[in-house]
């Protein structure tokens, strides 16, 4: 798998530099099944260079308005739950509303993953944004606890419930810490791999 600016599918984040870290190695680790495919993650903005991506879903999709009219492409989107702590089809809708992109079609396309596809619209552009909602209740942080390394936590939801989570994950011993990511990689790529899956269905590969 390639990660290059030449890329026709761009992937978002609506966190900070542990979910791209995590996501990131998931994609490499398994490049072998999707070799095929080129990606490019933004690291600090458009292109790398100077806008920065704000967090959470609004920032994101601002983002994508102003990115999908200078460029032709299509997006990918992890965000933690911990955003759309409500209806994730209702808060998408809300806020593309918000910023001038129309929604055509969102259905959600894994079964025991919350992911959706979502088919946009803004002036004659027509694209897809996929949304990967991240967490098992508000976040990676808490998807690694709870589902990897089987830790009795509290439930926590809603706005703020990652800062939370990231303290409890902070106090993880190291190599324990270390063996959950490193098991992370291959359930994140089960829903990673419905995307990509959908993906290749398109014409910009």
């Amino acid at each position: 798998m390639k990660f290059t600016e030449k890329a026709k599918i761009e992937i978002i984040f609506g966190d900070g530099q542990f979910d791209r870290q995590v996501i990131k190695e998931a994609l490499e680790k398994n490049k072998d099944k999707y070799c095929q495919i080129s990606l490019f993650i933004p690291e600090s903005g458009g292109k790398g260079k100077g806008r920065i991506i704000n967090t959470g879903i609004d920032g994101v999709l601002k983002f994508v308005k102003d990115d999908v009219t200078r460029f032709s492409l299509s997006y990918i989107v992890f965000i933690d739950k911990e955003h759309c702590y409500f209806d994730y089809e209702n808060c998408i809708r809300t806020v593309a509303n918000k910023y001038g992109i129309s929604i055509s079609a969102l259905q959600k396309i894994a079964e025991n993953f919350d992911a959706y596809k979502v088919t946009c619209k803004v002036g004659d552009k027509k694209f897809f944004i996929y949304f990967i909602f991240l967490g098992f209740y508000c976040c990676l942080e808490d998807f690694i606890l709870i589902k990897i390394c089987n830790s009795n936590v509290n439930k926590f939801t809603g706005e703020g419930c990652c800062k939370k989570y990231k303290e409890i994950f902070k106090r993880v011993q190291k190599e324990v810490k270390e063996s959950c990511i490193e098991k992370t990689y291959d359930e994140l790529f089960k829903v990673i791999a419905c995307v990509l899956e959908e993906l290749t269905t398109l014409e910009t590969f």
